[in-house]
């Protein structure tokens, strides 16, 4: 019994993180191409759960919070157009044990701005 009570209570648990949770969709994200406008990235992807402006280049991001790790969808925009997107993810041990949305934890785990963008940020 006791046992079954640990996973009822890990399985509610669970369920709460997760729909407390980002839940933006990154699979249409083979849609989009280089070149597209930000409206036009705008209208497949949604509103970015955070946007960022430094030195010339946009920064959007997309999220989606998951059980094991979150996955991430950076797109870059140089001049109103995308140059640039990158895929990645945090897990729990990123996030040092915290937990919680997605949109938290931007631009920790696995990310790594991408060699395109520093070389702009530079000029």
């Amino acid at each position: 019994m006791k046992r079954i009570t640990g996973f009822v209570l890990l399985l509610m648990i669970t369920l709460c993180l997760t729909a407390c949770g980002v839940q933006q969709n990154l699979s249409v994200s083979h849609k989009l191409s280089p070149g597209m406008t930000k409206s036009e990235v705008e209208a497949i992807m949604g509103t970015p759960v955070k946007s960022d402006f430094y030195k010339s280049v946009e920064e959007w991001h997309y999220c989606k919070t998951g059980m094991s790790a979150d996955e991430f969808l950076a797109l870059f925009f140089y001049e109103g157009k995308l140059i640039e997107k990158l895929n990645y993810t945090v897990t729990i041990t990123d996030t040092g044990g915290a937990f919680g949305s997605c949109s938290k934890f931007i631009k920790m785990g696995n990310y790594r701005e991408p060699d395109k963008i520093v070389e702009i940020r530079l000029k």
